[in-house]
């Protein structure tokens, strides 16, 4: 009998449990919903804001307000040891923003003083260096591509790009300068060697097209 009692009071003392159990289990489920709800309200708004999106230097909406759109182009190459009787050429240049503005894309194609060319640049503002970095490709470089090693900065209204490469064991100093005039910009370009006076070696005159004139001319070789 005893063990019968004992057995019997093991039983109630187990089915109170079970009640206490299943009442506390009911009532953390209210609870814990409501706080996954806030995680997934507060993981929702995260993805909403999102990253935030970078936007143009002050330099670079100046840059894109100066060279953006569709340009008629005519060289004028200096007498030279490469142009022993100077030369001209004339082409076409499109400059285009970027991904977000952020940098400037040139394509460019002539024919003239250097024959067939064409080339492709891409711009932009280096906050860390303050100045403008580029590089160059066209169809007359070996390799394809220059990394430009200098910058670019602004002097006034001018916007003028200094660098420095190794040719045929010299070193070649190279300045532009980039001059804006109602519906033109003014490319000079100059270079030096061995750190020797600067002199001038070409003028490209961009003069803005209308827009039914903008169709680009086929890459030379194709």
């Amino acid at each position: 009998m005893n063990f019968i009692r004992q057995m019997g009071m093991v039983l109630v003392i187990a089915s109170f449990c079970l009640v206490v159990a299943l009442a506390q289990d009911s009532e953390k489920k209210p609870a814990d919903k409501a706080m996954s709800k806030s995680k997934a309200a507060a993981k929702s708004e995260t993805m909403n804001m999102g990253m935030p999106m970078a936007k143009p230097s002050a330099d670079m909406e100046k840059m894109a307000k100066m060279l953006v759109g569709t340009w008629a182009t005519t060289e004028t190459f200096e007498v030279s040891d490469m142009m022993p009787k100077g030369g001209k050429g004339t082409g076409m240049a499109v400059i285009k923003p970027g991904p977000g503005g952020l940098s400037i894309v040139e394509d460019y194609h002539s024919q003239g003083g250097l024959g067939a060319f064409a080339g492709h640049g891409v711009f932009w503002w280096d906050e860390k260096a303050q100045g403008f970095k580029n590089v160059w490709c066209d169809n007359m470089t070996p390799g394809g591509c220059t990394p430009i090693n200098g910058m670019g900065k602004w002097e006034g209204s001018d916007l003028v790009f200094n660098d420095e490469q190794d040719m045929m064991g010299k070193k070649m100093g190279m300045k532009q300068v980039l001059t804006a005039a109602g519906s033109s910009v003014t490319l000079t370009m100059s270079s030096s060697e061995d750190g020797g006076p600067m002199k001038k070696m070409m003028t490209i005159k961009y003069t803005k097209m209308a827009a039914k004139h903008q169709a680009m001319p086929s890459t030379p070789g194709n």
